[in-house]
């Protein structure tokens, strides 16, 4: 089975689910926003107007419940998640391929097309030996599916469903 952002959050444990989804509720765009209540309501098999009044625990403890997600929304928790609870991680594996960065966000102008397969794997085989392995193999995992330069990790990553 295709690697994908819903499969990725699907694996996470229940309170990785619940601390993504009170990041995600935060700030999420309108748009995000208004998927998501469509989503829940559908789920939840409530009128999306109970969802839109729902008190923000609700909408965090139903977020982290439903599966699957839209494939963006999931992409967007496991995003903000990497991004605010393993950023060194993140740093770590840009720092490994010289990558410029800010804080774990890549400069724009920077063309990932100059990575060789090879670089990009030996720094990800690094990653996965350091200390944090479960952080390293989310942050993988989620670069896999973000296609491009990135989807030669998928042949570094350890088998199995585990996160």
């Amino acid at each position: 089975m295709p690697l994908s952002a819903n499969r990725i959050w699907r694996q996470l444990p229940n309170e990785i689910r619940v601390s993504a989804s009170k990041l995600f509720w935060t700030g999420p765009t309108i748009e995000q926003r208004q998927l998501l209540f469509a989503t829940l309501a559908k789920a939840k098999n409530v009128r999306e107007i109970s969802v839109r009044r729902a008190p923000l625990e609700r909408l965090v403890n139903w977020t982290a419940a439903t599966l699957p997600l839209p494939e963006d929304i999931a992409n967007s928790l496991l995003r903000d998640y990497l991004l605010h609870e393993h950023r060194a991680t993140i740093v770590s594996y840009l720092d490994l391929l010289g990558i410029p960065h800010s804080d774990g966000l890549i400069e724009e102008n920077f063309d990932l097309a100059f990575l060789a397969k090879e670089r990009v794997q030996d720094a990800a085989r690094t990653l996965l030996a350091s200390a944090d392995r479960p952080a390293a193999e989310l942050y993988l995992k989620y670069l896999v599916v973000q296609g491009g330069t990135w989807s030669v990790i998928e042949e570094v990553l350890p088998s199995g469903d585990s996160v």
